[in-house]
């Protein structure tokens, strides 16, 4: 009986997650959007409201958080959090917080666009959490055109960072990535700290390459309107770090892609 029973429970445990990704046995994070004062908003590697009640607060429990309460979304809010995407927090409850009155946002209000608790947790949102301990960092990009950089640039980054940056650009364009500096501590089959690129929406599937040393990596164009970049550090010895460019290109224009290992 006790098999069955570790069975069904390992069932619910991979249905509570799979809304962010579940890879050779390690469960990996939705995606980290936007964060102030331990608040933090993420949505599912399915896209934009795709989390369930039970599973927003599983995507929060697994990163060592909570979901946020009304006092803690309202406090980062108060300190500039704006975010025009509903998601769960507290106590069954919907909503999202505005700084800036918008015609498409908030119903031109300001404050805690608040849903109110809602019966049905089978409704899909977005999720806010609360964890003031959290060293994550990225985002979710959508601009034709930008600089990224890792954490504390032109400074040496620090110990045990991870950071997602997702990318995703217009239907039918392509994202070129181009490296401006790069210096990541260098190590036998970049194993302590890295850069990987993905050629999709998430670090689950589509990997092009994982990169350390202090060369600059080839241009990179995707195959699609998405990608991906993961930088992560070990617990000791850092650099300084790497500065690069994405833009959006038209398909037709891209004939060519670059296919890194």
């Amino acid at each position: 009986m006790r098999p069955l029973i570790l069975a069904l429970a390992a069932c619910f445990v991979l249905k509570e997650v799979q809304g962010w990704g579940y890879k050779n046995g390690v469960f990996h994070n939705s995606i980290w959007l936007e964060q102030a004062a331990g608040v933090y908003h993420r949505e599912s590697r399915k896209g934009r409201y795709q989390l369930t009640f039970k599973e927003a607060k599983a995507v929060c429990k697994y990163e060592g958080g909570a979901l946020a309460t009304y006092e803690q979304l309202e406090a980062a809010r108060q300190i500039g959090f704006h975010v025009c995407s509903a998601g769960w927090f507290d106590k069954g409850r919907v909503g999202y917080p505005i700084v800036k009155a918008g015609a498409n946002c908030g119903f031109g209000k300001v404050g805690i666009i608040d849903y109110g608790y809602r019966l049905n947790k089978s409704e899909r949102w977005d999720v806010y959490c609360y964890n003031p301990n959290a060293k994550e960092c990225g985002g979710v990009l959508t601009d034709p055109q930008k600089v990224l950089s890792s954490p504390g640039y032109p400074n040496d980054y620090a110990d045990e960072q991870i950071c997602y940056w997702h990318i995703r650009v217009r239907y039918g364009q392509k994202v070129r990535l181009q490296f401006l500096d790069f210096d990541i501590e260098d190590d036998t089959d970049c194993l302590s700290d890295y850069l990987e690129i993905y050629d999709s929406y998430d670090d689950v599937s589509g990997f092009a390459g994982r990169f350390c040393g202090d060369e600059l990596p080839e241009d990179f164009i995707s195959t699609g309107n998405v990608m991906t970049l993961k930088f992560l550090s070990d617990s000791s010895v850092t650099a300084g770090g790497f500065q690069l460019e994405y833009i959006a290109v038209d398909s037709d224009l891209s004939d060519e892609t670059n296919t890194l290992t």
